[in-house]
C-alpha cells in the first residue's frame, strides 16, 4: 500500500497573540498536536470562559466546502495561564482523515464556539485552517 498522507499546516503558526484573538473573538486554536497516526489531525481550542452550558465544534471538508463534518470537541483540563490571559477552557478535538485522500488535497476547518452568549467562529480570519 501507498504511504499514508502526511497533512501539514499551510497557515502561518503565530500571527496575534492568542490571549488578544481570545479577546476579540471569543475561540481560537490553541495548537495542532501530532498524532501517533500521520493522517489525523487533532488539536487544541480555547475558549473565552463565562457561565452556562457551551459547545465547541470543528467544522471541516476535504472537497472545498461541497460537503462538511462538524465533529465535538471535549473539554480537557485547564493549563497554566500565563500572566494577563483572559479566564478560558480548553477543548480537544480530532479529525479523522480518510485514507483515500489524494497527495495534493486540502482539509479546511474552522472552530465553531456556541454559549448562551452568541455564536463565534474562529476561522483564521476569514481564510480558514487549511492543511496540505
Amino acid at each position: 500500500p501507498p504511504p499514508a498522507l502526511r497533512l501539514v499546516p499551510d497557515f502561518p503558526d503565530g500571527g496575534e497573540p492568542g490571549a488578544e484573538r481570545l479577546r476579540r473573538q471569543r475561540v481560537c486554536l490553541e495548537r495542532l498536536g501530532r498524532p501517533p497516526a500521520p493522517a489525523d489531525v487533532r488539536g487544541t481550542v480555547r475558549v473565552l470562559g463565562c457561565p452556562g452550558p457551551k459547545e465547541v465544534t470543528v467544522r471541516y471538508t476535504f472537497n472545498e466546502w461541497l460537503s462538511f463534518v462538524d465533529v465535538p470537541a471535549a473539554p480537557l483540563p485547564p493549563a497554566p495561564a500565563a500572566a494577563g490571559d483572559p479566564p478560558a477552557e480548553r477543548f480537544g478535538f480530532a479529525l479523522c482523515v480518510p485514507p483515500s485522500l489524494r497527495e495534493g488535497s486540502a482539509l479546511h476547518f474552522a472552530i465553531r464556539y456556541r454559549s448562551p452568549q452568541g455564536e463565534y467562529w474562529d476561522n483564521n480570519g476569514g481564510r480558514n485552517y487549511t492543511l496540505r
